[in-house]
Parts: C-alpha cells; structure tokens; sequence
C-alpha cells in the first residue's frame, strides 16, 4: 500500500469513526472535566476545528496542546487528527518554561489552552514544518538537556491503529483505562485504541490516582483494558481492592515503558486470574510500540528471567546487530527529531531493498523464538577498573524470591567517573541477606554496596521509576 492510500483510509476512517459513529449514544471520553457520549465528541471536534481556523495559523505550522487529563484534551487530539493538523501535546504539570521552550523549538503560533478552552497567542512566527502529513510531534528528553521532537507520521498512526485493533486481544467493545500525561506516548494506547474500536476512554488526573476511592472510578465505569507502565501496576497492588472480585471487568493488561518481570506478572495471576496479560515494546521513535506477545503460563514458568516482549508489529521487522543492538525498520519509524539533522543521521538508517527507514534503538537483545529485550547498551559502567553491566545487577536481583521491584544506580562522581552502586528494593528481606545472595551469583564487585529498602518505589510523570529521585535519595544516605 503507498503513502497516499494510506493517508486517504486513514482520512476515510476519522470521518466515519467521528462524525458518523456506530453507537452515537455509547460514551466515548470519561475525563476530569466531563464525559462525552460518541455523538457529543463528534460536534465538540468539529466545533474545536472551527475555532481553531478563527486563529488563521500558517497552514503546516503545529499546535500545541496544554492540559491534563481533560476530555476537552482528548478533543483537542482527535479532532487535530481528523482535520490534519500536527499537534505537540504538553501535560500542564511541566512548568511554563518548558511549554515555552517547545513553543519556540516547534515554531508554533499557537498553544491551546485546555482549561480555559482558549487558543494563546506564543508570539513565535509560525513556520510550516519540513515534514508534511505529520499526525504529531512528542517532545521527549533529550541528552543535551533540550527537549527532542520526534515527528510522527500519519501514516504510522494508521498503521498502529489497525495492529492495535487485531492484535491487542482487545473486547469488542473495550473501556480502557489511560493514566498516562498526553506528553507521553504510553497515552496513545488507550487513545487510539479507543478510535479504532469505538470504544470508552477513562481518564484519569493525578489528584484522581492519589484518591483513596480511585479504583471506584475504574469499577463505575467498568473498566476492560488497563493499560500502563509495570511500576504503575505494582503500586496499585498495594490496594487490597485491586482484585477481579472488584473489578470484574477487567480481562486485559497491556504494559510497555519498562521491563516487565515475573515477580508482577504472578502477582497479578494471583489478582486476576481471568485476566489476558499482554507485555509490548517500542521507543516513541517508533510510533509508541512495535511488538507485543500474551504472557501465557507457559512463557512465565520457563527458565528464562527475562519475559520476552513478543513479535514485531506488520510491516516491520527488528534486526539484532553483531553487538547486540535492537535496529527497528518498518512503517511505524519516525519521520526523523525536528531541527537535528546531526542526530537524524546518527540514528535513522536507510538500506537498498528497505521500503521503510530503520531506527537505531540504543536497546540490547535477541532473538530465541520470540523477541528479548536486555536493557540498554548505555548502562555499562567502570568501577575500580571492572566492566559493570547494571542490567544484569537489575536482573539477578528480580529473580531473587522476595524481591517484588529492584533498581540499580551508578552513583556519579562530580567530575565523571562512578563513586558506588545503589540499589534499591522492594522487599521484606534484610539488605545483608540480599548483598549475601547476590555475591552467590555475581562477582563481589557487581554488588551493590547501598542496598535501601522501600515500602514503594517513586514515579515519575510518565509512571516510569522515578531514578533522579532515588539517585538523590541515596547520596542522602
């Protein structure tokens, strides 16, 4: 299929899916201001559309988005998607500054304020981007210290859609559960699946989650598919209600973000024992996952620690280099960062006899049947002299019996260099115990020499680990 039938089913399904729905009167956003039924959201995307020309942005210049959570965010996306207009979502939990500064990296005339529903003029001149047919720009930390823009194509959120659709063992009629910021691109699961199925998209504002009735909104609203990052999950099962006995609904777990161990997966079997659990894998940079598998019983009681994250999406394959180095090629690569051709070319590949660009991951794994994820080839470091792959500390310390979350840190030297390993753990093991059974199977050097217990480990925005906060919380100790 060529770029420009794509563009057209895509265009095609918007339509139908937004302004001539199956079920009108079936809700289709629950968020933190209000809920919309299918028929509601098609006139509230139709009318932001409208407000929007009342602007007379340049044509091909981005907008962004400002808010949390908010139906009115939802809209704002969808209806972005439906009128092709590119748009960069930012969560309003960042601070002004940072919408300021992507504003001005992204040449943006506008950014929609989602609260207050108004279109806020940014003063930069709006420039058309390079990049034509963008369905939207994530702006991801970038290792310079400035926020990176990945551009995403349309035709990579067409093709998500329907891989999503076929192979997410979604119900027919799914409720899915997002409590990921816009700014994330964990969001766009429950988002675009939400689109391709015709579903109920349940959103969830941080002050919602920190609730102590909060599992009462995903019951209310009977809740089918959960979709999140595992250290999300493994709060949650700090709730006694976190079970299927009070959620009956919900049958699927779909995770990505973060390496998903055994120790939660038997956690939530024990909690849900109905429930398909799904692990899926894929850097922004690759239009938000590119593989997923079930985790049946048989792949969770095999030898191997490590869970697989499954087969790679249609129209896409992975290629694993002689160093070990996971290189996505395929449909769903993106467009390139914006404004960083030096990074461009060090990172995006192109090969005779490759219809689509390759992406250079950064990730380690292989191949055995399945797909395997083995962390990043950045987290080797040098301590006393000795090779140390945290990876591996990370790993040795999940399959220990007893420890339900662990997390490895190099703690740096002001001026380069590693001063200690910390390590961080959820147990009820005695920090002794743990160096004692580690030094069993590693060398004493690749033990840690901190070993801090948490009750829970910290999050971040984007529900991922929280590593500058425990990097400070150890050099405290």
């Amino acid at each position: 299929m060529n770029l420009h039938s794509d563009l057209q089913a895509l265009q095609d399904f918007l339509r139908a899916a937004l302004l001539d729905p199956a079920r009108p009167h079936q809700l289709a956003i629950s968020g933190s201001d209000e809920a919309l039924s299918w028929q509601q959201l098609g006139g509230a995307v139709t009318d932001w559309a409208q407000r929007y020309q009342r602007c007379q942005a340049p044509s091909g210049t981005p907008v962004v988005l400002y808010g949390h959570q908010q139906a009115e965010f939802a809209v704002a996306i969808y209806s972005c998607l439906l009128n092709n207009i590119p748009y960069i979502p930012v969560d309003c939990i960042y601070p002004q500054e940072r919408l300021k500064e992507i504003c001005h990296l992204a040449s943006a005339p506008y950014y929609y304020d989602v609260a207050s529903r108004q279109f806020v003029a940014t003063g930069e001149v709006g420039q058309p981007l390079a990049e034509q047919d963008l369905a939207y720009i994530m702006f991801t930390s970038g290792s310079t210290g400035k926020p990176k823009g990945v551009q995403i194509g349309r035709e990579s959120v067409w093709h998500f859609m329907q891989w999503v659709r076929e192979d997410f063992a979604l119900p027919e009629v799914p409720v899915l559960m997002n409590h990921a910021v816009f700014s994330f691109d964990l969001s766009l699961i429950p988002l675009l699946a939400n689109l391709a199925t015709g579903g109920h998209i349940v959103l969830n504002a941080k002050e919602d989650i920190a609730a102590e009735n909060w599992l009462d909104r995903l019951k209310n609203n009977d809740v089918s598919v959960w979709v999140s990052t595992p250290s999300f999950a493994y709060q949650k099962l700090l709730s006694p209600q976190f079970n299927s006995d009070y959620l009956p609904a919900l049958g699927v777990f779909v995770f990505i973000g973060e390496v998903l161990n055994k120790a939660l997966v038997k956690q939530l079997r024990r909690r849900f024992p109905q429930a398909k659990i799904l692990n899926s894998y894929g850097p922004t940079e690759a239009t938000i996952a590119t593989t997923v598998v079930e985790i049946t019983d048989a792949i969770l009681n095999s030898q191997n620690d490590l869970l697989p994250i499954g087969t790679m999406m249609p129209e896409s394959h992975m290629e694993i280099t002689a160093e070990g180095e996971m290189i996505i090629w395929g449909k769903n690569v993106m467009r390139g960062y914006l404004g960083l051709p030096q990074e461009n070319a060090q990172k995006l590949l192109r090969r005779e006899g490759e219809t689509w660009r390759g992406y250079k991951t950064g990730d380690l794994g292989y191949q055995d049947g399945l797909l395997y994820c083995q962390g990043r080839n950045d987290s080797q470091i040098k301590l006393n002299g000795y090779r140390i792959e945290i990876n591996e500390i990370e790993n040795r310390l999940l399959a220990m019996s007893g420890i339900r979350e662990a997390v490895v840190l190099p703690l740096m030297k002001a001026g380069g260099g590693v001063l200690r390993i910390a390590a961080f753990c959820v147990t009820n093991l005695a920090p002794d115990a743990i160096k004692h059974s580690l030094s069993q199977v590693v060398p004493s050097y690749m033990v840690p020499s901190q070993i801090i217990i948490q009750e829970a480990l910290p999050l971040n925005p984007n529900g991922k680990i929280d590593r500058k906060l425990l990097d400070s919380h150890a050099r405290s100790h």
